[in-house]
């Protein structure tokens, strides 16, 4: 008998792994609406298709509208433009999801019967229908019963380019780019001014109040506003995270011009003084007046900025030196997930920056509550349950609390849920289902979510 060298079988064996290797196929990349039910009571809705995973090239998806006592063009239009009620949307190559706009005209009266039905009906290959391949969006505020949704954060940019605010009463998710603002401004009784704690922000105050005597020279006077996360002394420049608005950098603004200071401001990028800005805010009615430069520059930009009861902050980005809509109004959304200021575990406390954080949104009065399964387990919780809950009202009432991102074990906890109390008083017990580390099966970047109502308002 021949001897075979070893040489030989080492190549065939290549070959039957390579090959293989070849015959194993990813799984059918499918698409569907996020929800099966929506609701709309403010100006515009945003309903999502999603993929399971991001494409290798553009995907058009042809979507039907059936109008139910509304017409196109008439009490409502969409994002993209609709023909004859048929809408087409693309996925761009890179991405996982689309969104259409769904938009309310203006001086229209509805009674809330009316419904937007919108299907499927063509997907361009290779990408193939899901199971949620209809949604019904109604022309009032829903209460849902309960669903899953997931967080579209992620783009090719980034895990966390978008913050996502849910909605879970309406079914509806929001997404807002985390950079697109640095200053937010309160509408509520008081007087104050909060930093983007998703753009790794920081700011100092000068000792000078007049906005055009401020230079380069005065970066001497205040700390390295560049700080490295977790540092000794930087609880000073940084909003604390639980969302009081006692704890900001800026103090309150006075309704006495004199008695504002100049502040200056720093963010993710900002790594010399001369990017800095430099920032005066006075009252201006019931509103605020804001200055603002470069630090370095002498033509000084204004901008007026009128509260508004619907919503808890507006938003500024010094960068663009234009307003922002960076949150939906204030009972329009009860979480939100993004990247975030928090504690870095110290004591003293010190500032540090995580990703997949859960903000709750206080401002609006919501509540939250951490539940162990030791306790009462998901599924048994109910309405009875809410009273030995202990809910809490600060912003990172959720906060990492949820998962954990290092060590030896990653991903979700499963040994806790959450209880929200929306704005309207609804109570909703909330799960995290997937969120991309360890075995979980999710992508990092797009948390999904599930809840169901224990308590309608």
């Amino acid at each position: 008998m021949k001897r075979v060298s070893t040489g030989i079988l080492f190549a065939f064996g290549m070959l039957a792994f390579s090959a293989c290797k070849e015959e194993i196929a990813l799984p059918d990349n499918l698409a569907a609406f996020t929800t099966a039910t929506q609701g709309i009571d403010a100006e515009e809705a945003t309903v999502q298709i999603a993929l399971s995973r991001a494409t290798d090239v553009a995907i058009p998806i042809t979507i039907q509208l059936t109008p139910t006592l509304v017409t196109y063009d008439k009490e409502f239009v969409t994002e993209p433009a609709a023909t004859n009620n048929i809408v087409t949307a693309t996925v761009p190559a890179g991405q996982s999801s689309v969104s259409i706009k769904v938009k309310k005209k203006a001086n229209v009266f509805l009674n809330g019967d009316e419904s937007l039905t919108m299907k499927i009906t063509s997907i361009g290959t290779p990408v193939l229908a899901g199971v949620n391949t209809e949604t019904k969006l109604s022309f009032a505020a829903i209460t849902s019963t309960g669903s899953k949704l997931t967080g579209e954060g992620k783009t090719t940019e980034s895990n966390y380019t978008n913050n996502v605010y849910f909605d879970l009463s309406a079914n509806a998710t929001t997404l807002s780019a985390r950079k697109s603002w640095n200053l937010g401004f309160y509408h509520g009784g008081q007087y104050r001014v909060i930093l983007n704690p998703g753009y790794q922000s920081s700011a100092a105050p000068t000792t000078k109040t007049d906005i055009g005597t401020v230079t380069l020279a005065d970066t001497a006077s205040v700390p390295e506003l560049n700080f490295a996360p977790g540092g000794d002394g930087t609880l000073a420049l940084a909003d604390y995270w639980d969302g009081d608005l006692t704890k900001t950098v800026f103090a309150e603004v006075s309704a006495t011009d004199a008695q504002n200071k100049v502040y200056l401001v720093s963010f993710e990028g900002s790594k010399t003084k001369d990017k800095w800005f430099k920032v005066k805010v006075n009252r201006n009615g019931e509103g605020y007046k804001v200055q603002f430069a470069r630090i370095g520059e002498t033509a000084i930009k204004t901008v007026d900025i009128a509260k508004n009861a619907d919503f808890n902050f507006s938003f500024l980005s010094l960068e663009t030196g234009a307003t922002v809509t960076a949150e939906p109004r204030k009972i329009n959304w009860d979480i939100q997930w993004g990247y975030s200021t928090s504690n870095a575990g110290t004591t003293p406390p010190t500032p540090y920056w995580f990703q997949d954080f859960i903000l709750l949104n206080y401002a609006a009065g919501a509540e939250a509550a951490e539940v162990l399964e030791s306790t009462v387990t998901y599924d048994a919780y109910a309405e009875a349950n809410i009273a030995t809950s202990t809910f809490l009202k600060t912003r990172d009432a959720i906060g990492s609390k949820w998962r954990v991102t290092s060590g030896a074990t990653l991903g979700i906890r499963r040994d806790r849920f959450y209880v929200i109390k929306d704005p309207s008083g609804n109570v909703y017990k909330l799960k995290f289902v997937s969120m991309g580390l360890a075995s979980d099966g999710g992508e990092r970047g797009k948390p999904v979510i599930e809840y169901k109502l224990v308590k309608k308002k």
